[in-house]
């Protein structure tokens, strides 16, 4: 490659005075194309890993903001995709952070009720209008799973109702590719990955890898310094499902009263009580 380079530049010494400025294009197009660290170096670069300061304030900035949010109400789409069969509900979720409570009802878009499902700390609820049934019990991700299709404990909750990612418990922070931080428990093992949009380095997708499940936030919105991502994609690694949370109204730090968070059990439906995997124990 090299050795065409310098009989370019021989041809290009021999090249008429009025032409050598097309010759000097040529030899620079060719170079560009022919030799790769000439033409990546931009590339290059950006592929180098952040630097300290950069995770530093990354991970400062993903703290502070799950500090600014202590309640919120919600009120958008939900979109479940299972191979080739779509279902779109609506969903009106209200919550707060300590006590951690959340309560989501999900309807039809014609506005018939499908679920109730409250979870008050160690606690669950779950009127479904399907089976005529209330359920109770207590929380558990399995629990959970029965009715709503994922395997959520309560920091994967709040970060995809919320709209903004948790940094769970961790024993150290790397940062070995770029736009791309790890989270590594005491074994060295990835237990969260954070993939950064490029130019914002707000907070893409997030990976948790014992859980296969990962977290796109897109669409950033900011409220009085609250940044939240108006459309949360929820994706199940070994399965062919995804949730897609499309929020149109987002409310956060207001005063919710108590009245909120109690589910009224028609007299018509029967109640049934589950055990931690989700099973009934009795009626």
């Amino acid at each position: 490659m090299y050795r065409n380079l310098n009989l370019l530049a021989f041809q290009y010494a021999s090249i008429p005075i009025g032409t050598k400025h097309q010759g000097l294009c040529l030899i620079i197009i060719l170079c560009f194309i022919l030799l790769p660290n000439c033409a990546s170096i931009h590339k290059s670069s950006y592929q180098e890993p952040l630097s300290y300061d950069e995770v530093k304030n990354i991970i400062e900035k993903v703290q502070d903001q799950e500090k600014k949010v202590s309640s919120f109400y919600s009120f958008g789409s939900l979109l479940v995709q299972d191979g080739n069969w779509e279902s779109e509900s609506n969903i009106l979720t209200v919550g707060t952070k300590n006590p951690f409570i959340i309560k989501m009802e999900i309807t039809h878009p014609w506005g018939q009720p499908i679920l109730h499902i409250l979870i008050d700390e160690i606690r669950l609820e779950v009127l479904s209008f399907r089976e005529n049934r209330l359920y109770l019990g207590p929380f558990t991700p399995e629990a959970l799973s029965r009715f709503f299709p994922v395997d959520f404990n309560t920091d994967l909750i709040w970060a995809a109702l919320r709209g903004y990612p948790n940094l769970i418990r961790h024993r150290r922070i790397a940062f070995l590719k770029r736009g791309q931080i790890s989270l590594l428990d005491g074994e060295e093992k990835e237990i969260e990955i954070i993939d950064l949009y490029h130019e914002s380095l707000l907070p893409k997708l997030v990976s948790f890898p014992e859980k296969n499940i990962c977290l796109a936030f897109s669409n950033f919105q900011e409220d009085e310094g609250i940044v939240y991502a108006k459309i949360v994609k929820v994706e199940m690694v070994k399965r062919d499902m995804n949730l897609v949370l499309k929020n149109r109204k987002m409310v956060f730090n207001k005063a919710i009263p108590k009245q909120v968070f109690i589910i009224k059990k028609p007299p018509s439906f029967k109640t049934f009580y589950l055990d931690e995997k989700g099973g009934d124990e009795s009626q």
